[in-house]
């Protein structure tokens, strides 16, 4: 099964709207960085995510998967001025060839896209758990709509996007 890797933001925002759990039913297994881990758990402990994503990683369906050229993701945050943690994802994600990288923040899919990534975001997980019968549209539109009520930040043009990627679903 091709790798998949995640940052921090993803395991946030959908911790934070109760979604942490498509994770696992859409992908089965994922990694991610060990500064990803430190982030949202030991530095993050008691706020969103933090123990959702201990518990998986408990479980064993998210690896913490360590980044073998550190000193090149160190050297990417520093040059690009981005932190560790979104460094190393991308890193960590091209070490895998990783099939999806799962991000939202601009500057891991602007490194991603550099590295030839295929990138999604917490909309298209959603469009991917509909796709797979997961969650029905109306519960994605409704996810939507919460993770933008919670500080999700997304352009109108990506929110048109999405729900034009919804319409194809329901007319299939």
């Amino acid at each position: 099964m091709p790798a998949i890797v995640a940052d921090a933001s993803i395991l946030i925002h959908l911790s934070k709207i109760g979604c942490f759990h498509l994770l696992k039913d859409v992908y089965g297994e994922l990694n991610i960085a060990p500064s990803v881990f430190t982030e949202v758990v030991e530095k993050g402990w008691g706020l969103a995510g933090s123990v959702e994503t201990e518990n998986a990683v408990r479980e064993g369906w998210l690896k913490v998967t360590s980044v073998v050229d550190k000193l090149k993701a160190r050297e990417t945050a520093v040059k690009r001025k981005i932190h560790l943690s979104n460094a190393e994802t991308v890193q960590l994600a091209y070490e895998l060839r990783a099939s999806v990288l799962l991000a939202d923040e601009e500057e891991v899919r602007s490194l991603a896209s550099e590295f030839g990534l295929e990138v999604k975001g917490c909309l298209g997980l959603l469009v991917e758990a509909v796709r797979r019968g997961l969650i029905s549209i109306m519960e994605a539109k409704r996810d939507a709509e919460r993770l933008v009520e919670g500080g999700y930040r997304v352009g109108e043009k990506v929110l048109k996007e999405f729900h034009a990627m919804l319409e194809e679903e329901e007319t299939g």
